[in-house]
């Protein structure tokens, strides 16, 4: 019977997930979760309050994923190694969204909603950015301790809201106007030349 129960919130949230990513929240209905899903309606509330808390679970689920390629566990970073960090980590996120078009276009589909000012959008977009990025800030901070980037004029937590944003733009673009492999080419160039110029040392 667990089983069961764990198959049938599996199949909601699949079906979910390719509602979302093919029609966004606001034209995915709950009749074609139940449907797609192969569960009944009753069995979709048995599970989630309503089809926001679906596309929570979706979106979390999503993110998960993301955070475990960012910062895997038990990952070592000894200090002084941000290049391989950065030029991983982004290759890593860029192949899982050229090979899972619905991850992309999950995310691409919030961003939408939230730049239109829906503000439950927002708020998830912000906390999703703040886990994510509070995350790697810890990380950032052993890698480049004292003060080698406020010398520069910037904060860790600014290094990461840089390439956040720069990767954002480049996975938005994958298949668009880049191909996969330029989109890795694109990083490597952008990571090189702004890690290279930084100095690790107090």
């Amino acid at each position: 019977m667990a089983e069961e129960t764990r198959e049938s919130r599996k199949a909601i949230l699949r079906a979910a997930r390719e509602g979302f990513a093919a029609r966004g929240f606001y034209g995915t209905s709950m009749e074609y979760i139940t449907r797609n899903a192969g569960v009944s309606k009753g069995a979709v509330y048995w599970y989630f309050p309503g089809k926001w808390e679906v596309y929570k679970a979706v979106v979390a689920e999503e993110a998960e994923k993301l955070k475990e390629i960012v910062l895997p566990p038990g990952l070592e970073f000894p200090t002084g190694e941000a290049m391989d960090f950065f030029l991983t980590r982004g290759e890593r996120l860029i192949d899982l969204f050229a090979e899972d078009p619905v991850c992309r276009l999950l995310f691409i589909h919030l961003q939408l909603e939230a730049m239109r000012g829906r503000e439950k959008m927002i708020e998830l977009v912000t906390a999703l950015r703040a886990s994510i990025t509070d995350d790697v800030i810890s990380v950032i901070e052993a890698v480049f301790p004292g003060d080698s980037l406020s010398r520069l004029g910037i904060s860790h937590r600014d290094l990461v809201n840089m390439f956040v944003g720069i990767l954002n733009g480049i996975i938005l673009n994958i298949e668009l106007t880049i191909t996969r492999e330029e989109a890795g080419r694109n990083w490597r160039f952008l990571i090189q030349s702004v890690l290279g110029g930084i100095s690790n040392e107090p």
